[in-house]
């Protein structure tokens, strides 16, 4: 396929550094086709184009790179297909006490904790006193409600800088987003066991462990999740929803169970082509106005007032009780071929009646191959110059979710966001949370501080024993 055809027919803007390594892909230079056999994606020609477009797989297996066929075709559908299979593949049922594993015995539709719920979450993985997490398969009270966790629980809450319900700006967090039933958005970030392995075996949760590059194996995977309380929330079968532990503000930082729904999702993927990571994001599809959605919108109340141009709320102090919402708009469209996978994928998962058809691909972005046939170096950076969609973007690149206010400029985009971290992998999250965290604690008062360093530990040695009374008993059966 001619790159020329992809520009002009999906009119987008990219440097000519990025188009020189976006011709390579679309000419399936060799590394990529040794990609496609890594992540057995299905294709077919195009009748009208002739050209290899890929096909909605509905899978419980996350690939493990981009697949583009080696009759080439347009790079964007390939990684737009990569990211929807990963997106279906963490969201399928988890196996039984089993985290971060699928149950390939069960339908995408069967209930249960999905496969990325099942991850370990910051909490669980940078405690607030410094101590080492817990095993993959034990579970700790380490966390801002002190609530001891069990297989597939979830808790919405934090104890630094309430960062669960602030955003991510570039390098720094920012103010927090409300529904329009008046709830502010929580978020939750998580990690699969190939990361967290890392994390633990080299001390990443201790700044001091940070002091050499980091890198983690292929087969990483970030994912942070933006959550609302689903309080008079029309429509609540478009959502994935799910009972949660929540901190409210509204109540005096009180914890309680809530029926949470999913209204965002990015994912970050290390794969052996892309080392600087493959990212995407999802969102809800009732979110805003836009086509597909049904109203009322879970952020715009319809009318005719725009977006802000910046957020009017800060997070510290937090305002409460919880102040009337602003409108949310995307400033971009979505890609056109973005959209083309996005609808294929829904129809599939219609078919399926899956609540996964209520929700889309909002971009994916990736590093390029800027010295075809030469495979994409480690020390690459990841501005925008050297990835794709390229330093003038004409669509979509923010989550409206997660980066509200980040929609303009592409250089405060993930990638761009995360180069700053490139000592720890693009990884924000050793950065700010290895302790000593450079996020400052103030939701907890002091002495709250001090009995939850004893509940941790006593939490720590019982879920040790506990593990260990279990793994006695299975070897005795």
């Amino acid at each position: 396929m001619k790159l020329r055809s992809i520009l002009a027919v999906r009119k987008f803007h990219i440097s000519n550094a990025a188009k020189l390594a976006l011709r390579s892909i679309a000419l399936c230079i060799p590394v990529l086709v040794i990609a496609s056999s890594m992540g057995n994606s299905k294709s077919k020609i195009d009748s009208n184009s002739g050209e290899a477009i890929p096909v909605p797989t509905i899978s419980p297996v996350i690939p493990q790179d981009v697949a583009i066929p080696p009759g080439g075709g347009n790079p964007i559908a390939f990684f737009d297909d990569f990211s929807w299979r990963s997106f279906i593949a963490l969201g399928w049922p988890a196996m039984t006490d089993q985290r971060g594993v699928a149950d390939t015995g069960k339908t995408i539709n069967t209930p249960g904790p999905r496969v990325f719920e099942t991850y370990k979450d910051l909490s669980e993985v940078f405690h607030i006193d410094g101590s080492a997490p817990v095993g993959w398969d034990q579970f700790d009270s380490a966390n801002g409600c002190l609530q001891k966790r069990s297989f597939g629980d979830m808790v919405l809450a934090s104890f630094s800088k309430f960062s669960n319900l602030a955003q991510a700006g570039f390098g720094r967090l920012v103010g927090p987003l409300v529904a329009q039933n008046r709830t502010y958005v929580r978020y939750l970030t998580a990690f699969n066991k190939i990361e967290f392995d890392q994390i633990l075996a080299r001390k990443l949760y201790l700044r001091d462990s940070l002091q050499n590059p980091v890198k983690f194996q292929n087969g990483a995977i970030d994912v942070k999740s933006a959550w609302i309380d689903m309080k008079n929330v029309p429509h609540p079968d478009r959502y994935y929803t799910r009972m949660a532990i929540v901190m409210d503000p509204d109540s005096g930082f009180n914890c309680s169970l809530k029926l949470v729904g999913l209204v965002g999702l990015h994912i970050a993927q290390k794969t052996p082509s892309r080392p600087q990571w493959i990212w995407s994001t999802f969102e809800q599809i009732d979110n805003i106005k836009q086509p597909g959605a049904n109203a009322p919108f879970t952020f715009h109340d319809a009318d005719t007032i725009p977006m802000p141009a910046v957020n009017p709320f800060p997070i510290d102090p937090l305002i409460v009780p919880t102040p009337h919402p602003f409108n949310v708009d995307r400033k971009k469209p979505i890609h056109p071929s973005t959209q083309l996978t996005n609808a294929a994928y829904q129809n599939a998962l219609k078919q399926q009646n899956s609540v996964w058809q209520f929700y889309q691909l909002v971009m994916t972005q990736w590093p390029l191959q800027m010295n075809p046939p030469n495979p994409i170096p480690e020390s690459q950076s990841g501005l925008p110059a050297f990835t794709f969609p390229g330093t003038n973007p004409t669509s979509a690149f923010s989550n409206i979710t997660m980066e509200t206010f980040e929609q303009d400029l592409i250089r405060t985009g993930c990638m761009s966001c995360h180069n700053g971290a490139k000592k720890t992998d693009f990884l924000w999250a050793l950065n700010d949370h290895a302790f000593p965290a450079d996020v400052q604690n103030f939701a907890v008062p002091n002495a709250a501080l001090k009995v939850l360093k004893q509940n941790m530990q006593a939490a720590q040695k019982e879920s040790i024993r506990q593990f260990n009374l279990k793994n006695t008993k299975q070897r005795n059966q």
